[in-house]
C-alpha cells in the first residue's frame, strides 16, 4: 500500500478523494465505528469551496449549504444591533466569493459520497495503535505496511506521537459546550443569534436547517439540563425553549502546533498538525486546505515524476500559514471575550467590525511566501474565468497536472503532468492545487521552474 490515512473527518477525506482521483493505493481507516455526529465546524471558505470545485464536491457542498449573512447581536438580554452583509456577486473570475455554512457532518457525509463515486470508502472502527516507519500496527494486534501515512487523527493524533514532535503552544482557561438542539422561539430567517455577558458568559445560536440549531455556551458543562438552564438565563427569553438535545460535547480553549509536520514517511494535516479557537472559522478549511496541498505531491512522487524531496515543501508552505491563522484566531477571541469598552460604543464599533470580518473571511486566501515552488509573481490562487473559446480555467486547471498559460507552446517541455494551453500576455504556471506559482515573459523560466520541480534537491 502507498498511503494509509488515518482519521476520516474533512482533512482525511479531501486527501482520500484527491488520491482516489489519482489512482493512488491507499486505505482511509477511522477508529470511530461509525461517521462522527454534531455540526462542530461550520464555515467553508472560498479557498476550501476552489478545492473542493477541483474534486468534485463542490456542487454538492453549496446545494446543500447557504450564505452566512445576518448576525442578531445582544449584551446580556438586550439586542445592540443587527448585521446583515449583503452577499458578494459570484463573478467568472471567482465563483465562490462567500463563505457556505454547513455543519461539519453534512461536510463529512458528501465528502464520502463523492468518495464513493470514485470507487473508494472508509473502513471506520480501525483503530491505529503505532507507527514505526512503513510498520503500521493496528488495536487488533494486526500490522500493516505503508510508504506514507498521513495523521488526519485530531488533536490527541497517533501519528504525531510516533513521530515524536512536538505539540507546542498552550491551554487556556476557557471551555465551550456545542451542541446540536431542536430550538422553539427563533426564527431562522433572522441568522445566527450573539449573546455576550462578562459575567454569564457567551452564548451562540446558529440555524443547521431542517428545524436543528447549532448551541454553543462557554463554561458550562456539557449536560442537556445544564444547556438549557444556561441558554435560558444568557438570553433573557423565556419563549425560546430547547426541545431536543441531539448531540453534545464539550471543547476546550487550546492553541498548539506541532513542531514539524512531516518525519520520514509520515505527515499531519488538520487538528494533528494544528489546533485553535473557532473564531474566524479557519479549523475545517485549514485542515481541507493542508490535505490539498499534500495530495498531489504524494501522487507525483509515487508515479516517480518527482522525487521525494518535493514532499519537503508541504511543511516549508503549510506550516507559515497555520502559524498565522493560529495567531488570527486568538486574536478574535482575545477581542470577543476580552471586551471592555464603554457599552455606549460598543454596539455601533462591534457592528462594523464583525462586517469588516466577515467580508476579510470572504477574501481569505493564504498567500505562499516564494519558496522551492513560488517564484516572483506567484504565491495566490490563480482565478478562475473564460478563455475566448469558451473553455473555464478551472476545468482546465481540474487535475494532478500543472498548467502552463502561454502565448505559444514552451520548446522542449515535453512532461505528462504538464497541461499547455495557448492564451495571450505572459507564461504562467499555475500548480495542481490552484497556485500560481510562475510569472514569466519568456519560456526559460518556465523550463527552469519544472527542472526544480523534478530535482533531487527542493530545499
Amino acid at each position: 500500500m502507498d498511503v494509509l490515512i488515518v482519521g476520516a473527518g474533512p482533512t482525511g477525506l479531501t486527501l482520500a478523494c484527491d488520491l482516489a482521483r489519482q489512482g493512488v493505493d491507499f486505505r482511509i481507516v477511522a477508529r470511530e465505528p461509525r461517521p462522527a455526529p454534531g455540526s462542530r465546524g461550520f464555515s467553508l471558505k472560498p479557498l476550501s469551496l476552489a478545492a473542493l470545485d477541483d474534486l468534485g464536491a463542490a456542487p454538492a457542498i453549496t446545494a446543500a449549504g447557504s450564505v452566512e449573512r445576518r448576525t442578531r447581536f445582544h449584551l446580556g438580554t438586550r439586542l445592540l444591533f443587527r448585521g446583515d452583509v449583503p452577499p458578494d456577486v459570484a463573478t467568472a473570475e471567482n465563483p465562490y466569493p462567500n463563505l457556505i455554512a454547513l455543519p461539519q457532518w453534512r461536510t463529512e457525509a458528501i465528502l464520502r459520497e463523492r468518495l464513493a463515486e470514485l470507487g473508494r470508502a472508509v473502513e471506520f472502527g480501525v483503530e491505529v495503535t503505532g507507527v514505526d516507519g512503513e510498520r503500521v500496527t493496528l488495536a487488533t494486534g494486526e500490522a500493516i505496511t505503508a510508504r506514507f501515512v498521513v495523521g488526519a487523527d485530531g488533536g490527541h493524533s497517533v501519528v504525531r506521537k510516533a513521530m515524536g514532535v512536538a505539540f507546542t503552544g498552550h491551554s487556556g482557561e476557557q471551555s465551550a459546550v456545542v451542541a446540536d438542539v431542536r430550538l422553539d422561539g427563533l426564527d431562522p430567517a433572522d441568522g445566527v443569534h450573539l449573546w455576550l455577558d462578562p459575567g454569564a458568559g457567551m452564548l451562540a445560536a446558529r440555524p443547521q436547517g431542517a428545524g436543528l440549531w447549532q448551541i454553543v455556551a462557554s463554561g458550562v458543562e456539557a449536560d442537556p439540563d445544564v444547556l438549557r438552564a444556561a441558554f435560558r438565563t444568557r438570553s433573557g427569553r423565556p419563549d425560546l425553549r430547547i426541545t431536543e438535545v441531539e448531540w453534545i460535547s464539550r471543547w476546550r480553549y487550546n492553541v498548539r502546533m506541532a513542531s514539524r509536520f512531516r518525519a520520514g514517511n509520515r505527515f499531519v494535516a488538520g487538528d494533528a498538525a494544528h489546533v485553535h479557537s473557532p473564531f474566524g472559522g479557519h479549523g475545517m478549511n485549514t485542515g481541507i486546505q493542508d490535505a490539498y496541498n499534500l495530495g498531489w505531491k504524494l501522487g507525483m512522487v509515487l508515479r516517480g515524476e518527482a522525487t521525494g524531496a518535493l514532499l519537503d515543501t508541504y511543511e516549508i508552505e503549510r506550516m507559515p500559514v497555520a502559524r498565522s491563522i493560529l495567531a488570527d484566531s486568538d486574536r478574535r477571541m482575545s477581542g470577543m471575550l476580552g471586551s471592555r469598552l464603554a457599552r455606549p460604543l460598543l454596539g455601533p464599533l462591534m457592528k462594523a467590525g464583525m462586517a469588516r470580518q466577515s467580508r476579510r473571511n470572504r477574501r481569505d486566501h493564504p498567500a505562499y511566501p516564494e519558496g522551492p515552488l513560488i517564484t516572483a509573481g506567484g504565491g495566490h490562487p490563480a482565478p478562475d474565468g473564460r478563455l475566448p473559446t469558451g473553455a473555464r480555467l478551472f476545468d482546465l486547471f481540474r487535475g494532478s497536472h500543472f498548467t502552463v498559460l502561454g502565448p505559444a507552446p514552451v520548446p522542449g517541455l515535453d512532461l505528462g503532468f504538464v497541461r499547455q494551453v495557448q492564451v495571450t500576455g505572459p507564461f504562467r504556471v499555475v500548480r495542481p492545487d490552484g497556485y500560481l506559482a510562475l510569472v514569466a515573459p519568456g519560456p526559460q523560466p518556465v523550463l527552469d521552474y519544472f527542472a526544480r520541480v523534478r530535482a533531487p534537491a527542493l530545499v
